[in-house]
């Protein structure tokens, strides 16, 4: 059992992921590197969507050891420098509990019984979970009949999603509508500060984002990490993504806590087609990220010749070529 980790929560072992140390201690391991530090949000946010499709996820128990370390980690302060950052209050999170979960205990309540009915009938849970998973998957009518009960449209999981933010990931138009005229909420936040928009930017779901936009979604919404949805379009290399949050007036040189902008993290990928289009709409390419790094210095950093080019020249050409 690590010591430090253990402060961090308090003293109360019951808080402590045993499962985690046990099964990935080398997951544990990056997340006590990365505590105090600027990606560390970041790196929850990974943990808890995986990239890869080829990736299953952790098993239930893990995931929710991996969730209440980050519910921990957003509701400390920022760390003072001059302090010792493991060294926390012993009755900081001596009563910590996911702010979700309670919020999810008090919000599902149970529906008339004809509905109930008609729902376990389609192999659904008439339950919070058995509505998400319907979302999730896209069964329309399992999602109307919740629906139709006047179901509590913002009623979210473990990661503080709701229906439209799990739509809106999965590329479901016709649920996001759905929910939309349920009114669910388009500036919902889940626990790291996501919308739904930025969900849709971050799985490249182009039709799903302009719905949202066309329903007053914040095209410059910013997550706990100052993330735009127009950088995670820029970091998952989403041109569609991009180009419609441009045309819907999003700020090409918002930065994100570590002053990073869509510009840098195109140019640090090599993604050509990025850093080109944001070129031709005026991105800034002298902002520095807190490292005093440039777009173009971060492009000569990872030896990425094409957008060395580009940003040399300043290009506003639209060549197709890629790397």
């Amino acid at each position: 059992m690590d010591e430090r980790l253990l402060r961090i929560l308090g003293g109360e072992e019951k808080l402590y992921p045993h499962g985690l140390e046990s099964k990935y201690p080398r997951i544990l391991a990056e997340i006590l590197k990365l505590w105090d530090k600027p990606g560390m949000n970041d790196y929850f946010m990974e943990l808890m969507v995986p990239k890869r499709n080829d990736r299953a996820g952790f098993p239930p128990d893990i995931a929710a050891e991996i969730m209440r370390l980050s519910l921990v980690h957003a509701s400390q302060r920022a760390p003072d420098k001059k302090q010792d950052v493991w060294e926390v209050s012993a009755d900081k999170f001596a009563s910590f509990k996911p702010p979700v979960a309670i919020e999810n205990a008090s919000a599902w309540k149970p529906l008339p019984a004809t509905t109930t009915q008609a729902i376990e009938n389609l192999g659904v849970p008439c339950t919070a979970r058995g509505f998400h998973r319907a979302v999730e998957t896209g069964n329309r009518r399992v999602v109307a009949l919740f629906l139709g009960a006047r179901v509590n449209t913002e009623i979210s999981d473990e990661r503080g999603w709701t229906p439209l933010m799990l739509a809106a990931f999965n590329g479901h138009d016709e649920i996001i509508s759905l929910l939309l005229r349920h009114h669910a909420n388009v500036h919902a936040e889940d626990v790291l500060c996501n919308t739904a928009l930025h969900w849709a930017a971050d799985a490249g779901q182009t039709s799903s984002a302009k719905l949202l936009i066309e329903n007053r979604a914040n095209v410059d919404a910013c997550n706990n990490s100052g993330v735009s949805p127009l950088s995670q379009a820029a970091a998952h290399r989403h041109l569609g993504i991009l180009l419609l949050l441009i045309d819907s007036g999003a700020n090409l040189n918002s930065a994100a806590r570590d002053g990073s902008t869509a510009l840098h993290k195109a140019a640090a990928s090599g993604y050509t087609e990025i850093v080109r289009t944001l070129l031709h709409h005026g991105a800034d390419t002298s902002i520095k990220n807190l490292d005093g790094d440039t777009p173009l210095t971060l492009a000569a950093k990872n030896d990425q010749q094409i957008v060395i080019k580009l940003l040399m020249s300043g290009s506003k050409t639209t060549d197709t070529n890629q790397t």
